[in-house]
């Protein structure tokens, strides 16, 4: 499928703008345009800019978490997910219909998306994939070309019911419908997506019609009365969170508050002036101003009278490699660092019957180290992962320790919990019974496993991860 674009800006930026601000989002844009890694001396060719200057801006990205540096390439963090978040809380699709589009796509065995208008293109926010062997790639965040795909048919020309025959690529058909709020204006797409081995494009339209015609009439009734906004909702990243040291106190401040505005905006606070949002960042009326000018100029943001609001563009900042990511994946750099605190095998496991299974691990090199590999099992009433996964009780708070699974091994695990508290992995360390101390690695273990925690929830707020 097409990349990601990153959208042009052919104008100068106004004489307000952020430097510091533009130039950081650049950054993001080709990390997510090259799927959310690339060499730092890429970057500074695909930007333009000189390498010190690309060196400085990943480095304060880096001190804000969300960009993680490793040697010589960058690579987006989970924490940056948090801007993309702030965009589909205020939305409320994904949240509202999203739910509707996945039974939807249960009930006809297909691909399912939905999609807003981004200037001439499509961007998706919502996205439910059937695992095949020849499958659909498409993330929450990609964009399409608006008169080359179902969806952006819908918005173009305004029909009931648009037909995709291989316009995006070959083998590839889809059939769109508009969702209309209670104005009577178009709030989305919907969309199944098929292939020619399934369905040629009659087919799939009569297959599919009388179920997404019902499910849309479902999503206009949601949308015309929405449930109540339930539960806390996430603040704007902290200003304070940039702190100081690192890669120059200025820079760090500048990019710090700029993107504190983005994720400033949520469901309850979709659209904002200028005085509300300079009260929930903590902003200067003046500082936030000159944010808003920026993010104007980038296409961001839009105004309507008083009032600013987030545009689809703001997820062309990260979401669409970070949209597809898994709970190995995120917690990687965490287990690395953990390891190389307590110098021992260290790994996530998630339960397979009467067993456990590896789904990642890191082992120091070291004379003797346990090495249980990527994909192994083991029995889980012989490891401390097994006791944390069957919910045992536990004697120590969130940590088992078990001796085991082999003679002369101790193991001590603690839960990685999802969003709505539930156990989907166990963090561990396994060594020999002559090293360590349960008391040390237990803190450990726990202040690893927050972090894995916290970086799961943000990323799966409107996007699922895989715990494997």
């Amino acid at each position: 499928m097409p990349p990601v674009s990153s959208p042009s800006v052919t104008q100068p930026p106004p004489a307000e703008a952020v430097t510091p601000l533009i130039r950081g989002l650049d950054v993001l844009r080709r990390l997510t345009d090259a799927d959310g890694t690339l060499a730092l001396a890429e970057l500074a060719r695909a930007t333009g800019l000189a390498r010190s200057t690309v060196d400085r801006i990943c480095a304060t990205l880096a001190h804000l978490g969300f960009v993680r540096l490793d040697g010589r390439d960058a690579s987006l963090a989970p924490p940056l997910m948090a801007v993309a978040n702030a965009y589909l809380d205020a939305l409320r699709v994904p949240e509202l219909l999203g739910p509707l589009a996945d039974r939807l796509a249960d009930d006809l065995d297909e691909s399912v998306s939905l999609a807003v208008p981004d200037g001439p293109d499509i961007r998706f926010v919502h996205q439910v994939l059937r695992r095949r062997a020849l499958s659909i790639s498409f993330r929450v965040g990609d964009t399409l070309p608006g008169d080359g795909s179902a969806p952006g048919l819908v918005f173009r020309d305004g029909v009931p019911l648009a037909v995709d025959d291989q316009l995006v690529e070959p083998g590839l058909i889809a059939v769109a419908a508009p969702v209309r709020g209670p104005g009577g204006a178009v709030v989305c797409a919907v969309s199944v997506v098929s292939h020619t081995s399934r369905h040629g494009v009659a087919s799939l339209r009569a297959a599919v019609r009388g179920a997404l015609e019902t499910c849309v009439a479902e999503m206009e009734s949601v949308l015309a009365d929405p449930p109540p906004l339930t539960g806390p909702r996430p603040g704007p990243r902290s200003v304070g969170a940039a702190g100081a040291g690192g890669a120059g106190l200025a820079e760090i401040v500048s990019l710090a508050r700029g993107l504190s505005v983005l994720t400033c905006f949520d469901a309850a606070h979709p659209a904002m002036t200028l005085s509300e949002i300079a009260g929930r960042t903590g902003l200067a009326r003046a500082t936030a101003r000159r944010a808003l000018l920026t993010y104007q100029h980038l296409g961001h943001v839009e105004q309507n009278g008083r009032t600013f609001r987030l545009t689809p563009r703001v997820l062309a900042l990260g979401c669409a490699p970070l949209s597809r990511t898994t709970l190995p994946r995120i917690a990687a750099p965490h287990l690395a660092a953990l390891s190389e605190r307590l110098g021992e095998s260290v790994g996530l496991s998630v339960p397979d019957g009467e067993w456990v299974r590896c789904t990642a691990r890191v082992t120091p090199r070291r004379v003797m180290s346990v090495d249980i590999g990527v994909g192994s099992r083991l029995p889980a009433d012989a490891t401390a992962a097994g006791r944390v996964l069957r919910g045992a009780p536990l004697p120590a708070p969130g940590l088992a320790v078990v001796d085991g699974p082999e003679d002369g091994l101790w193991s001590l695990a603690v839960p990685v919990r999802d969003l709505d508290g539930r156990t989907v992995s166990a963090l561990d360390v396994t060594a020999h019974q002559g090293r360590g101390s349960a008391d040390a690695w237990g803190d450990a273990l726990r202040e690893t496993g927050a972090a894995i925690d916290a970086d799961l929830h943000v990323t799966a707020r409107f996007v699922p991860v895989p715990v494997h």
